[in-house]
């Protein structure tokens, strides 16, 4: 994380107040560098008004009260730029990856922020704004093709996908995916990560999906989730397991647990599925899987 501070004075100066103004200059970025990295700026355009006070007793036994004038000075925009975290994957030839991060205005107004991604090795690189912040690559995310504007303060939930080329060649390497953003109010002011990905050399992936039959619901309605699985690779895995959290706010609906069509009961250790009471989660065991292999897992709960 990158962050600059400046004041400016825009009044009249008494003995010994540049001294103290060359000192608050010299503070802000050490705190930067060294402190944790707490968001609390100032915003732009702040005035800070300041005035000494004296009093004193004169020989005519009254007391009097003397003002100086008042310093007005007015907080300076800065920039400052974060993003986080960095990230790591394995995958295999022929599959886009996304690595999902976080930006965020540091400054203390509104600034642009570019953001670069590269590839070490070359290969395709795409960055998109994650819209519903899940941390995967929707239709629905547009691609960042120009400066991302935020608010003093505000954040953007980033995509990061690269192309993996699907080349039998790529398999044991390890590509490095530099991340840079930079702030448009100051060219000097950025951050950047690295994500890493390792394409494994001979093994197998596992992709799952996740739908609901409906968009919306009231009290009392039945929603069924299907999730849908599939290998891909040339090796076999074994202990093969889908768990689900029952969301919030609805509950297991019993006897509804199917896997690829057929009815499993709730029970452990009987068949490939149960409803984990004490986890409020449904579990799918469906042991060894082949690259190529695929299925689908379906379950109700009620709303309310």
């Amino acid at each position: 994380m990158r962050l600059l501070g400046a004041l400016h004075g825009t009044a009249g100066q008494r003995p010994g107040f540049g001294h103290q103004l060359g000192r608050a200059l010299c503070f802000f970025p050490v705190l930067a560098l060294f402190a944790p990295v707490v968001w609390a700026q100032t915003p732009a355009g702040t005035q800070i008004n300041s005035f000494a006070e004296a009093s004193y007793e004169a020989p005519n036994g009254l007391i009097y009260t003397a003002y100086s004038d008042t310093l007005v000075m007015v907080v300076a925009q800065v920039a400052g730029q974060d993003i986080e975290p960095p990230r790591s994957a394995v995958s295999d030839p022929g599959m886009t990856v996304v690595f999902n991060h976080t930006l965020t205005n540091m400054g203390n107004g509104t600034d642009s922020t570019t953001v670069v991604a590269t590839s070490q090795m070359g290969w395709p690189v795409r960055v998109h704004r994650d819209v519903n912040a899940d941390g995967a690559l929707d239709a629905g995310d547009p691609q960042v093709t120009s400066p991302i504007v935020l608010a003093m303060g505000a954040t953007a939930e980033l995509l990061v996908a690269i192309d993996v080329p699907g080349l039998a060649t790529v398999r044991g390497t390890i590509d490095t995916i530099s991340v840079v953003v930079t702030s448009q109010l100051d060219a000097s002011v950025s951050d950047g990560l690295l994500d890493v990905l390792e394409i494994r050399d001979v093994g197998i992936v596992v992709s799952l999906n996740k739908l609901v039959d409906r968009t919306s619901a009231t009290i009392g309605d039945i929603l069924t989730y299907t999730i849908t699985y599939s290998a891909s690779g040339t090796n076999t895995a074994t202990n093969f397991e889908i768990k689900d959290l029952i969301p919030i706010g609805t509950s297991y609906v019993p006897g509804t647990l199917r896997w690829n069509g057929t009815s499993l009961t709730d029970a452990a250790g009987d068949d490939a599925g149960d409803f984990d009471v004490a986890g409020n989660r449904v579990v799918f065991r469906i042991g060894t899987i082949q690259g190529g292999d695929s299925g689908t897992v379906t379950f109700q709960v009620r709303v309310g």
